[in-house]
């Protein structure tokens, strides 16, 4: 009889360490759950930031370069109106004149 309840309470204390095993491994598994966890969420979002910057990068460049068309295509026009200008202001101040004093 003594022999049964030595066995009981062997199976008992070992029953015991497979609970607290299982509880320390329970543990470790959520600790190690938030760490990849958090570690995805770091992941994610420096490659977020990174995309982000390359994509703002990229917009800041196709700006400038669209500003750089405007600005020639404006300056292409002013030297269009400047040559119209030269090759015609004295023409223009005479039909005005003209105009004015009716000649």
């Amino acid at each position: 009889m003594e022999d049964l309840i030595m066995k009981i309470i062997d199976i008992e204390s070992k029953a015991q360490e497979v609970i607290c095993d299982a509880k320390k491994a329970d543990s470790e598994l959520d600790a190690r759950i938030k760490n990849d966890t958090r570690k995805l969420q770091e992941d994610i979002t420096k490659k977020a930031e990174a995309k982000n910057a390359s994509l703002r990068r990229l917009e800041e460049e196709d700006a400038d370069k669209k500003i750089e068309e405007i600005k020639a295509e404006t300056k292409k026009h002013m030297d269009s109106l400047e040559a119209k200008y030269n090759a015609n202001k004295e023409k223009w101040v005479n039909e005005i004149v003209s105009g004015i004093i009716g000649r």
